[in-house]
């Protein structure tokens, strides 16, 4: 299977697995669908950055999920539920946060289930709801994170529990502030910086989260050199919870589609986020997120630095930045495999971007995508 950004997808592509489209798991597309002119539109103007459509050149391309269809399903009506409620009531009941902490235990599990993590956040970006969306990504990511620094299974379940409702006290700010397509003013701002400590004063006044939990959701928009909300406090000053949080949470907000801009690629947002060691994250954290999310997701087309379009097809846990990739012939007719990190022959071989644009949408590569025709 390849991915294909929404942009670029055309009639007759086969899906290779399911669109859901409503928190309730009903979906929208089934793997095996032909896509229609329709379809496409209705995908454009959903949260979703692209599908993966069955391909004759990456038939044996499989995408590891880093959580069951089921568990998602399960987290985000929790998700939405206590937000919810929250928003309604602006207090919360025992029952709706012993269900977000028992889904929240169940995505713990499942993780620590996995041989291997390493995470796709395309193969979690399934739904159209980004604010419940955002909050599994971020537990995901920061359970991930947890997991490479070795946490035993109480503190990766009230880190899962941070990370689903770190942004809790965004239900007091106006929506006109928070669906905004343009920059906010200053007093926007300054309304929107109060969420971390909304949401703290809140769930601490409920009595049914642990400090360590209340903490990271509080500490989530510090950064190390101290020019964070809303406490400006500076290096190990912050709760590991919140340093952990504030790496996951900027990753997915900067992949994700809003209204005032378009997703960037994994690649570009972590070279970004690299820069920015020990000025808003901390190094320890980010070098254990950087060994648990693909820079190059599996599926993906890239640019090579000698002019060749390839498909990556495998990601090495020990640099996700120089992944195996599959290049073509300019025929298509054959290909062969490279692993840009263990073999020494390409070293000098690098990727210098993601392969989508006229002069590779057009190439023979994307002519291997399947369509109706291949099976009539």
């Amino acid at each position: 299977m390849i991915f294909v950004p929404v942009d670029f997808l055309e009639e007759g592509m086969i899906l290779a697995q399911d669109i859901n489209f409503d928190i309730g798991g009903m979906s929208l597309l089934t793997k095996g669908q032909v896509l229609k002119q329709n379809y496409i539109d209705k995908l454009q103007t959903m949260n979703i950055t692209g599908v993966y459509v069955e391909s004759k050149i990456a038939a044996d391309i499989e995408i590891n999920q880093v959580l069951s269809e089921k568990i998602k399903k399960d987290i985000l009506i929790s998700v939405k539920n206590i937000f919810s409620e929250f928003s309604r009531t602006n207090k919360l009941t025992v029952g709706a946060v012993g269900l977000i902490k028992n889904v929240s235990e169940k995505l713990v599990f499942d993780m620590l289930s996995r041989e291997k993590i390493l995470i796709n956040l395309i193969e979690l970006k399934g739904h159209d709801d980004y604010t419940y969306q955002h909050s599994l990504s971020v537990a995901v990511l920061s359970v991930a994170i947890g997991i490479k620094l070795g946490f035993n299974e109480e503190n990766l379940n009230n880190l899962a529990l941070s990370g689903l409702l770190h942004d809790i006290g965004k239900v007091s700010i106006p929506k006109e502030i928070l669906n905004k397509p343009s920059r906010l003013t200053t007093e926007e701002f300054e309304i929107v910086k109060k969420h971390p400590e909304d949401g703290f004063l809140k769930l601490k006044n409920s009595n049914m989260c642990s400090i360590v939990t209340l903490m990271g959701i509080e500490s989530h928009h510090e950064k190390i050199n101290g020019k964070g909300y809303p406490k400006k406090l500076k290096g190990e000053q912050i709760p590991l919870f919140g340093r952990i949080l504030a790496v996951a949470d900027v990753y997915d907000a900067l992949t994700s589609d809003r209204p005032y801009r378009k997703g960037s690629f994994p690649s570009e947002v972590i070279e970004y986020m690299m820069g920015n060691t020990d000025i808003h994250f901390d190094q320890e954290v980010l070098t254990a997120f950087l060994k648990s999310v693909a820079a190059y997701p599996a599926g993906m087309l890239v640019s090579l630095s000698d002019g060749r379009v390839a498909l990556v097809i495998k990601n090495n846990e020990e640099n996700t930045m120089r992944p195996v990739v599959r290049v073509f012939n300019e025929d298509g007719s054959q290909y062969s495999d490279i692993d840009l990190f263990h073999d020494k022959r390409y070293h000098n071989l690098t990727i210098t971007g993601m392969g989508y644009g006229k002069e590779i949408t057009s190439s023979t590569m994307m002519n291997n995508v399947c369509e109706i025709n291949d099976f009539t």
